[in-house]
């Protein structure tokens, strides 16, 4: 399928919602013609360059209102990761200006085959992946919830105060997406995680919640205000 590309410096997961302020000229076009056709768009990581072009007339606007020469900009390359995921849009606002205000919501991953359009915007032709749980075992599953439940559990006991946690997704692809949304990670780690088998992204979500409780104090601390879980996003 033919699918137009919005390269940002985050991570869009299947299931996930992401909001978005549309205001260079290129994305306006892109997402008045998806709302108009009613399609979709692809969120793509970038791997390198600017999520905004240094040419928009709303960026040059803004660069005369802060006084910033133009000599000092350094104009990379756009360059997307090869797997993304599609963002369908499920609220719009449109100002008078032009702009946009969304919210998307992703759904399926999808891996570049080839870039067919660089003009106004970036379009590809995309495959849409499935979901590998070849190597998916019950045990990895179990383990997940079973760390998952402790981590609440010793956060209630150091912190001396109950936590109206998330209940997991019963099923275990929309788990593995839901808490790689959630947990703050840095977006290289997201995009592993994007690019990776379900087991494997449960497995590494699950260690990532065991290093967290090893790091946690051994005995509570019920008046301390530096205990946090900061590994929620």
């Amino acid at each position: 399928m033919k699918l137009p590309l919005f390269p940002l410096h985050t991570v869009l997961f299947p299931g996930a919602p992401i909001s978005l302020h549309i205001f260079e000229e290129r994305y306006r076009l892109m997402i008045g013609q998806c709302l108009a056709q009613h399609q979709p768009f692809g969120v793509v990581l970038l791997r390198s360059g600017s999520e905004v072009s240094p040419d928009d007339p709303f960026i040059r606007s803004l660069r005369r209102q802060l006084n910033m020469d133009d000599d000092e900009i350094v104009r990379e390359a756009v360059v997307p990761f090869e797997i993304g995921t599609i963002a369908r849009i499920t609220e719009s606002q449109r100002f008078d200006d032009g702009r946009y205000l969304l919210i998307a919501l992703g759904q399926r991953r999808f891996r570049v085959q080839s870039i067919i359009q660089h003009q106004p915007y970036l379009v590809a032709s995309v495959t849409q992946l499935s979901e590998d749980t070849s190597t998916l075992s019950s045990a990895v599953i179990t383990e997940l919830r079973q760390t998952y439940e402790r981590y609440w559990k010793t956060m209630a006991r150091v912190t001396g105060r109950e936590y109206d946690y998330e209940a997991l997704p019963v099923d275990t692809v929309e788990l593995s997406y839901w808490l790689a949304h959630r947990l703050h990670v840095d977006n290289q780690r997201k995009q592993r995680w994007l690019e990776s088998d379900v087991a494997t992204r449960l497995r590494e979500m699950t260690s990532m919640l065991k290093m967290e409780i090893a790091m946690l104090p051994r005995t509570g601390h019920r008046r301390s205000s530096n205990v946090w879980p900061w590994l929620w996003n």
